[in-house]
């Protein structure tokens, strides 16, 4: 059986309604509260929190709507991404086997694979600044 599910906006990911009110029963039970430092002009900033009434009737209306398929945004896309990779590593990595490479080079493969994708997600360079980094090291 396929469990329902709706795009909740606020958590920017397709969620089922028992993973929503469990989502609403954990925020209630931790109390989320308490203060960050606004770098910018160096003060505390408070923390706002959505009463789980709130999220509740969020929850109610948008399954009260039909299924609508939306694009999911770029940073969760990334995650559900990065996810699907580990979760067929093993398949990935045979099939670089399979064209030839050496099981630690088709290691090294997908690790750089990911790396890059997940560099590219959080908007940093990685193979250009880890490599340069290897080798100051290596001049040391």
């Amino acid at each position: 059986m396929v469990e329902e599910v709706r795009y909740w906006e606020r958590i920017g990911a397709y969620v089922s309604m028992d993973f929503a009110q469990e989502y609403i029963e954990r925020s209630q039970e931790t109390g989320i509260t308490g203060e960050y430092l606004q770098d910018e002009i160096d003060e505390y900033a408070q923390i706002t929190t959505v009463s789980p009434a709130t999220l509740k009737r969020e929850i109610e209306e948008i399954f009260s709507q039909p299924y609508v398929e939306v694009e999911l945004p770029k940073d969760t896309q990334a995650l559900m991404d990065a996810l699907s990779m580990e979760n067929n590593k093993v398949k990935i990595i045979k099939g670089f086997m399979a064209d030839g490479l050496t099981k630690a080079e088709a290691k090294v493969k997908y690790t750089d694979i990911m790396n890059e994708m997940v560099g590219e997600a959080l908007g940093i360079e990685t193979s250009d600044s880890q490599d340069s980094e290897d080798a100051s090291n290596e001049e040391e």
